[in-house]
């Protein structure tokens, strides 16, 4: 947003395009996917398969659709294309398998993607190709053949004479998807030897040159047994240069027969892996005068380490966090601090872990932490379980992760506590809300320029008045809910605007609003309160589109007034009571047009006082000396800038957005207003300059945020200033931003988030009872949103800019998040 004259309603058209996909059928070699008719873009798809090769007159084969709730079998007669009967949703994730095979004459039909998962976006052909030679080639090798005789089978038929050692092969083929299993027919006689097999048996999915065929003089069997085994890949040798690999626990036995009164001397040839285990042998040497049964392989138990890390744990200096975890219900382990953990206690490998939050941590009342990851079975050392204690964490609260969503609402008066169940009713996407929080930590939302019930795909401005109940419990829960009202009309209430001031009183909790833009045009500087408890607005003073009435400079007087205005910054100091007011767009003392103000005001509860700046708008600033202060110092005129207090009751403001002639341009200047002089403390003092991120979570003197206009602000309990996003730049790009930085003790710290504009929002888990903080949620770059400071943490609703998945960042946003710093 670049104007700073802002449109007044908006609406968009949407308009949706199909596509339509073509069918190809028996495509070129090696296209075994195309296009079918009908279904449309949204599906349900159609699936079929393209058949060629199949010789004519054949019996045909069957295929099969499966992993459908239903699977569908068709059969295959003759060449061409067949659809399935069965029309499939589309993100269906199928296989298409044959069923049957052809026997009448025996073919091999074959396609690329049998066995294979298809996910299915459109019409879909599998294409089958047949062919005549029989199928798949099975075969393999035969070693230590002295002599004749030796006969192979496979599947009891297609007797193969084996000659010699080396590569045979089957004369018949298996179709693909077929069994195969290869026997001994005959023994070699001249010499008499006992051939063995192995890899003989399995399904024929291609060539097939694995079987392998050992030939011995012998008539010993050599082996034993494996006992502790949990890798792969251990294998035994003997000195006769025979070799067997092992896969399992049990007995096991070398291929080559030992001729009795013969030597042997097997050693472990390769330790398993995956997980590594050192294996040792026994009763592994010896003369073979009967079969040897008696080799024992003893391999070691394996056991893995438990552990993750801890992030978010806030323990004092001179505290302990007295948390404690605990694995499968027994094993303790004490937390001292954020970092790595690991349990003492190992757990063997192939068994579960169930890692659990034993004691909460005390150094944080109120604050609980969460743990993920938290089960599983140990198959290698566990590194990732993450316990996260909230501090530094962004969590999504509540409302949608898609953008411009319209309000909801069940009713329009408050339900009666307890609610059965948690309230689905929620604002629409929302940028210049007016926001407070309640004394009783309660979140409340004046709806600015919004989407909103009974006005579908529309953005106008709305006087819709929001409750969040619960934000003073951090583990979220009922009742917590939005609550929509209906102001009783007895007082009035306010037009709809955007652009507001708004502050809560600590001494009557009533809700205050002054000025902001309303659907007309209209630039206000009308001053309001709301009372919570009798649901009733009130108004002060004011109107719309009146200058300033400022008096003398530094003096309350009961007829003094800011004029209207859009954009202006302003902060309640809770000691004091005292309202502080800066700048904005609207009218200056005088003058019929609205421009930049550079104004500070201050509001008793009673009267106003011109504390600061001109009365005359679109002045330029006066920087004088970084961090000195001085009384000809002064900010320019500004729009859309954020301010704090600190714990002194000093103002402060940052940033902002210069809409003159020579704009639009951003600010990055940060000043301090104390002693009744302006104090240019951070920042450069010209327009549109990028940031230094530095290393994140390190302050630094040459640290600072990019220019930028409408972010969101807090102070927190030290008094620190804290930042987020807005539209602006980032390291060397201009747009909309996500990045979070907090000023303290003089210096800025880029503490979270992206230094990049542009950023979709990571939500995590939907909210449901309970908001779940973590390490990787954050809420994508917007500018324009509300924000609100409550008990555990800093609060954000909408603004516009980039939800989950959307681009472009001219979305409207209704989602609601918590960020917890540490105290």
């Amino acid at each position: 947003m670049k104007s700073f004259i802002r449109p007044l309603f908006y609406s968009s058209l949407v308009i949706a395009a199909t596509l339509l996909a073509g069918c190809r059928v028996g495509g070129p070699a090696g296209n075994n996917l195309g296009g079918g008719g009908g279904g449309g873009a949204a599906g349900p798809f159609t699936i079929g398969v393209s058949v060629s090769g199949l010789a004519t007159g054949s019996t045909g084969f069957s295929v099969n659709l499966a992993t459908l709730p239903t699977p569908e079998t068709i059969p295959i007669t003759a060449n061409g294309t067949t659809f399935f009967k069965t029309l499939t949703p589309k993100g269906t994730q199928v296989q298409v398998n044959m069923a049957s095979f052809a026997t009448n004459p025996p073919q091999s039909c074959t396609s690329p993607t049998f066995g294979t998962t298809l996910t299915i976006t459109t019409n879909t052909i599998v294409t089958i190709t047949c062919s005549a030679t029989g199928g798949n080639t099975i075969g393999g090798q035969v070693v230590g053949l002295l002599g004749s005789g030796l006969v192979l089978q496979d599947n009891g038929a297609d007797s193969t004479p084996i000659k010699t050692n080396g590569a045979f092969n089957f004369a018949t083929g298996v179709p693909t998807g077929g069994a195969y299993a290869v026997t001994v027919s005959q023994q070699p006689s001249n010499p008499t030897q006992t051939c063995n097999i192995s890899g003989g048996s399995g399904t024929a999915n291609g060539t097939v040159s694995t079987v392998v065929v050992t030939c011995s003089s012998g008539t010993l069997i050599l082996g034993g047994s494996v006992s502790g085994l949990s890798g792969t890949g251990l294998t035994l040798a003997n000195t006769d240069g025979d070799t067997v690999s092992i896969s399992g626990n049990g007995s096991f036995q070398f291929p080559i027969l030992l001729v009795s009164g013969s030597s042997y001397d097997v050693t472990i040839a390769a330790q398993p892996t995956g997980p590594t285990q050192t294996c040792t042998i026994s009763a592994n040497i010896g003369t073979a005068v009967a079969n040897v049964n008696t080799i024992q392989v003893t391999c070691p138990a394996v056991f893995h380490t438990i552990g993750g890390q801890i992030v978010g744990l806030y323990v004092p200096t001179g505290q302990t966090s007295d948390m404690v975890l605990q694995n499968n219900g027994g094993d303790n382990l004490p937390i001292s601090g954020n970092g790595p953990f690991t349990f003492v206690t190992q757990v063997a490998n192939g068994s579960a872990y169930d890692v659990s939050i034993f004691v909460q941590p005390s150094s944080q009342p109120g604050i609980y932490c969460t743990i993920w990851g938290w089960n599983g079975v140990a198959t290698s050392n566990v590194v990732d379980i993450t316990v996260d204690c909230g501090h530094n964490d962004w969590t999504w609260m509540y409302g949608p992760s898609a953008s411009n969503q319209d309000a909801t609402m069940s009713a329009t008066a408050r339900p009666v506590i307890p609610i059965a169940a948690r309230d689905t009713d929620t604002p629409g996407g929302t940028k210049y809300g007016s926001g407070w929080t309640d004394l009783q930590g309660n979140l409340w939302l004046y709806s600015g320029s919004a989407h909103a019930v009974g006005f579908p795909n529309t953005i106008q401005f709305f006087n819709q008045m929001w409750e969040y109940v619960g934000p003073n419990d951090y583990t979220d829960g009922y009742p917590d809910t939005y609550w929509y009202l209906v102001p009783l009309a007895s007082g009035g209430y306010p037009t709809p605007r955007w652009g507001a001031v708004t502050w809560t009183d600590t001494n009557t909790g009533y809700l205050w609003l002054f000025g902001g833009q309303d659907e007309f045009d209209n630039f206000l500087n009308d001053l309001w309160y709301y009372n919570t408890s009798s649901n009733t607005w009130t108004k002060v003073s004011g109107g719309f589109n009146l200058n300033g009435n400022y008096g003398p400079k530094g003096t309350a007087g009961a007829g003094y007034l800011p004029g209207g205005r859009w954009g202006a910054t302003g902060r309640r100091d809770p000691a004091s009571g005292t309202v502080w007011i800066f700048g904005g767009y609207g009218y200056d003392g005088s003058s019929t047009t609205p421009g930049l103000m550079n104004d500070l005001w201050t509001f008793d509860g009673t009267n106003w006082t011109w504390v600061s700046g001109s009365s005359t708008a679109n002045q330029s600033g006066t920087y004088g000396t970084l961090n000195q202060s001085a009384l000809g110092n002064v900010p320019g005129g500004r729009q859309a800038s954020v301010s704090w207090l600190d714990n002194s009751g000093n103002f402060w403001m940052f940033g902002g957005f210069d809409g003159s002639p020579s704009g639009p341009n951003d600010f990055n200047d940060l000043w301090e207003f104390s002693a009744g002089q302006w104090k240019w403390v951070s920042g450069a003092d010209v327009f549109n300059q990028t940031a230094t991120y530095g290393a994140q979570g390190v302050a630094a003197a040459t640290n600072v945020p990019g220019a930028r206009y409408s972010p969101a602000a807090w102070s927190d309990a030290s008094g620190n200033l804290w930042l987020f996003g807005g539209d602006g730049y980032d390291a060397t790009a201009n747009g909309t931003l996500a990045d979070l930085w907090e000023f303290k003790g003089g210096q800025w710290i880029w503490v979270k988030g992206p230094n990049s504009v542009s950023q979709t929002g990571v939500y995590g888990i939907q909210p449901t009872n309970n908001g779940w903080p973590h390490v990787t949620s954050y809420p994508g770059s917007r500018w324009g949103a509300t924000y609100f400071t409550a008990p555990f943490g800093f609060w954000m609703f909408g603004g516009e800019g980039f939800d989950a998945t959307t681009g472009g960042g001219d979305q409207l946003l209704s989602d609601l998040w918590r960020y917890l710093p540490y105290p």
